[in-house]
Order: C-alpha cells, then structure tokens, then sequence
C-alpha cells in the first residue's frame, strides 16, 4: 500500500509539472523598456508580473532594459525570450506568441493651447501646425493606426527614441500631442495640465500582451505560459499588483476583456 501510495503520489508530481512551463536550462531573458508605470527607473507593473511569472514558474529570469525597437530585434534573433504590454501585431506574430493579458486603448493627449475645436483626428490632420510625438517601436494601437499613417504621410510626426524623452519633449512643446493610456502618461503628466480625449469611444481595447519568442519556445511552451497567466489572473495576483498603480475600478475594468 505505501508502494501504491507513494506511485500515486509520483504520478501526480509528475502530472503537475507537466502541466506548467517548462523551465530551460538557462535564465529566461526578460526585455523590459522605459513605459510610464509599466517600467520606470527600475520598477513597475511589468517588473512585478514578470517576476511573479518566474516565482510561480521556478524559472529563473534574466531582465534586460533596452529600447523598445531593439526588443523587436533581439526577440526575433532570439536573444531576448519574453516582454510584456505589448501589442500582438501581425509582424510581431511572424516571431512571437502572444498571450493577453491586459485590456487597454490609447487615449489622444493634448497641449492645453490647442483649439478646443480639435475634437477628432480629422480635425488635427486639417490643422497644418499641429504635430504628433510617437516613440519609436511603439503600436499606436487600431483606433489611431490611420490617424498615424496619415500624418506621417505629410511629415507631420516626430519618433523620439524613449517613452521619457518623448513626455518631456511634449511638455518642452516640441510637438502638441501624444498618444498613451493611463498607466503611461501618469508617470509623466500632471491630467490637470493638459487635456485627455478619447477620439474612437465607440472601437473596443486592445489587449496587452506577454510575448514570448518563436525562436527557443513551441506553441506548447506559450500555451503552458498562458494557462500560468490565466491562473494569475484567476487568484486576483494580476489585479492586486495592477492596484499598485491604478485604482480598483481601473484595475478592474482592465483585467475585463
């Protein structure tokens, strides 16, 4: 009977470490970007699941800060492994699985000298003075894809090399708008000075994304990721950490796809 017992209990063992991700024998390379509350000055939302990722995993992580364009490139080389709060765009897919895990859309962020009768993209394209700032790497996300591609078409869009520098270049007045959702440009704006709108109410949010490299990990490694995710979510972990940041109600709403 011990014998039986202590198969089953084997079994089981075995069973459950199946059924979650399998570790590789070397750290996980985590690539984490400058992105409001989401990474900042070595903390934030992305740092926090990340690391609850590889407690709940047994993985061991390796973080690395670069620039969110070069993620894109060290992940489809395959020397960066995982990001997060992402956007699963079709070129990102070619090299990456996604796995959402955020609901989110960007909001249109003014200069509080714009004419308050700019109330739409339309009416920023026709006003020629107007310029928008976009960081570099970023996905402006399906209610402002057209919007971006427009003004770029007509040089009317500045990239700026991180999320940090393109806050305070806003500021400095270098451009009159930006595009960001709240976890971003709270890092950076006082609301009070400056106007947020949202130009696409009727279009539904878009999901953040873990996203994890085709390159050292199968379709059965993102599930098994996914599934962990899932029970992050499940246990209230993601929302207790997203309260860090936001309040409850935001918190919430986020978390509801």
């Amino acid at each position: 009977m011990l014998a039986w017992a202590c198969a089953g209990l084997c079994s089981a063992a075995g069973g459950q470490a199946k059924a979650g991700p399998a570790c590789p024998s070397r750290p996980i390379v985590f690539g984490l970007y400058e992105f409001g509350r989401f990474y900042h000055d070595g903390a934030g939302l992305d740092k926090d699941i990340a690391e609850l990722l590889a407690e709940r995993s047994g993985c061991r992580f390796e973080y690395r800060v670069m620039m969110r364009g070069r993620i894109w490139q060290e992940m489809q080389g395959g020397s960066v492994d995982m990001t997060l709060s992402a956007i699963a765009t079709a070129e990102r897919k070619v090299f990456a699985w996604a796995v959402p895990y955020l609901w989110m859309k960007n909001m249109i962020i003014l200069r509080k000298e714009v004419s308050p009768g700019i109330r739409s993209p339309a009416d920023f394209i026709a006003a020629p003075n107007l310029r928008l700032g976009v960081a570099r790497g970023h996905f402006p996300g399906k209610p402002f894809d057209g919007f971006v591609a427009q003004l770029r078409n007509i040089a009317r869009v500045d990239e700026i090399d991180s999320t940090e520098q393109l806050y305070a270049m806003f500021k400095a007045g270098r451009f009159q708008a930006v595009l960001g959702t709240q976890l971003v440009y709270s890092q950076y704006l006082r609301e009070d000075k400056v106007r947020i709108e949202d130009w696409a109410p009727a279009l539904s949010r878009e999901a953040a994304n873990l996203l994890i490299s085709k390159k050292h990990f199968s379709a059965d490694d993102a599930r098994r990721w996914g599934e962990l995710m899932k029970e992050l979510q499940a246990d209230g972990s993601v929302q207790r950490m997203l309260e860090r940041y936001v309040p409850p109600a935001e918190a919430a709403r986020m978390l509801a796809p």
